[in-house]
């Protein structure tokens, strides 16, 4: 299946490659205003894709049939393509990147504002599965809250609130229901982000990600669910080059 994929070489010399990895309701578009540039210039081949069904990736008719484990193999297909990306992936984005590490190994990855390993999202989570699989505009003031704001009447991200889309049913309950089967079998280093305002994935949830890992969360308090649009989007892409450079070359 086609792929939308994003690429932005490093510029000057390459210090290793980045993959991003959207989550719910949306698509690669996220990743490029800030962070595909960003980390372009600061020397990393940067590429972000579109998961089969999303923005201008073949799939949209059969978008409900498709499973996490069609994601997975998404996945899998852009990063056999690079040469041993570390792997960021955001709300369900970072649900599939940990079933993918249970399967297949990897340099590194960070789970932002991810999903937990274990079914103990929050309800808001399973409010916006049921009102957004196909997205109207009335949807539009729940959207705000839960995803792109830091308090109720807060609308600095108005601006990106019309590109969200529809999302796989069957993909999204088996994030609420089902959990990753075996997060034991991950061994790739993890660097565990959440944000303190986060209302879609809570600092609980941020926290129960870290704890499964055995690892310490690093948390923005004063961020919301899309880290990457924040005014602060940068503190969290030096964080995220922080840990990338932590990690043994090669």
């Amino acid at each position: 299946m086609k792929l939308e994929i994003e690429h932005l070489p490093a510029l000057g010399a390459s210090r290793g490659c980045v993959v991003f990895l959207h989550g719910a309701w949306c698509w690669n578009w996220y990743w490029k205003p800030y962070f595909l540039p960003y980390f372009a210039a600061q020397g990393y081949d940067s590429v972000a894709f579109s998961l089969r069904g999303h923005g201008a990736s073949e799939g949209h008719a059969q978008l409900n049939s498709f499973s996490i484990g069609d994601y997975v193999r998404d996945l899998r297909a852009v990063v056999e393509t690079l040469e041993n990306p570390l792997i960021v992936g955001h709300s369900m984005g970072g649900f599939i990147t940990q079933a993918y590490l249970t399967q297949y190994a990897a340099r590194g990855a960070v789970l932002l504002a991810s999903a937990p390993p274990k079914t103990a999202l929050a309800p808001l989570f399973k409010n916006l599965l049921a009102g957004l699989a196909s997205p109207k505009m009335g949807d539009l003031d729940m959207l705000r809250r839960q995803m792109f704001s830091r308090e109720p009447d807060d609308r600095s991200m108005d601006a990106y609130l019309h590109n969200v889309q529809g999302e796989s049913v069957r993909a999204a309950g088996s994030v609420i229901l089902r959990g990753i089967k075996h997060p034991e079998h991950i061994k790739a280093p993890l660097l565990v982000i959440g944000g303190g305002r986060d209302k879609l994935v809570p600092p609980q949830s941020v926290a129960l990600t870290a704890r499964t890992y055995h690892t310490e969360a690093v948390m923005f308090e004063e961020m919301s669910h899309m880290l990457m649009l924040e005014p602060r989007w940068r503190d969290v892409a030096d964080a995220i080059i922080r840990f990338e450079t932590s990690l043994p070359k090669g």
